[in-house]
């Protein structure tokens, strides 16, 4: 079995997993650490559409990132994956990730949005780490996609919130708490670099975040 048939494997465990992460209470004498981490999507970072469909009517698409559901305006996803490259003056958030994502969008792509993440820790940014790593970051997130227009073109901001926990090596038992703030362009979120002409150089998304150990 190679490695890509791997991380697809392990790809299905990440989507049903949900922790429990809550802090407990009376921490005292706890060390918090604030982290300031860039996302960046490579332009083939999408592994698994997951499953999209309308509610209420049947799904077309007018191109390859606009789908449409005329009938409802509803359009539901689950289970998209993808994986970025993550950058931090705090090496134990710096390497490769993986996200699931699901959503319920209306008809201007806005609506809650939740899911699962991965970091792993390492120097590259390299598909094969993310295959049973003695050493990550998981947990989940949760927020809503919203959408801004003015003064240039539309944007999509993911506003999201996100919880997790250390497993492994000198992170294991930490917890990790913080904010996300997504940019894309289009209805469904691509990588930058995928859009024609566009002038901008990412990085999508930036966390910033508190580590409690």
């Amino acid at each position: 079995m190679n490695w890509k048939s791997l991380l697809f494997i392990f790809i299905g465990s990440l989507c049903f997993w949900f922790p429990a992460l809550a802090d407990k209470p009376g921490d005292a004498g706890v060390h918090l650490t604030e982290v300031n981490i860039e996302e960046d999507w490579p332009a083939d970072s999408l592994l698994d559409l997951g499953t999209m469909n309308c509610s209420g009517g049947e799904l077309a698409w007018i191109d390859p990132v606009t789908p449409v559901c005329a009938a409802s305006g509803q359009l539901h996803f689950r289970g998209l994956t993808g994986y970025a490259c993550y950058d931090s003056d705090d090496p134990r958030v710096s390497g490769i990730g993986i996200f699931v994502a699901n959503g319920n969008l209306g008809a201007d792509y806005t609506g809650p949005v939740w899911g699962t993440w991965m970091i792993v820790p390492s120097l590259d940014c390299d598909l094969p780490d993310l295959i049973d790593p003695p050493v990550y970051w998981k947990g989940t997130w949760q927020g809503q996609r919203l959408l801004f227009c003015g003064g240039g073109p539309c944007m999509y901001i993911g506003d999201l919130k996100l919880v997790g926990k250390g497993h492994g090596g000198d992170i294991h038992g930490i917890h990790f708490k913080g904010t996300e703030v997504i940019t894309t362009f289009t209805p469904m979120p691509v990588p930058w670099e995928l859009i024609p002409g566009f002038p901008v150089d990412g990085p999508e998304a930036v966390i910033t975040a508190t580590i409690k150990e």
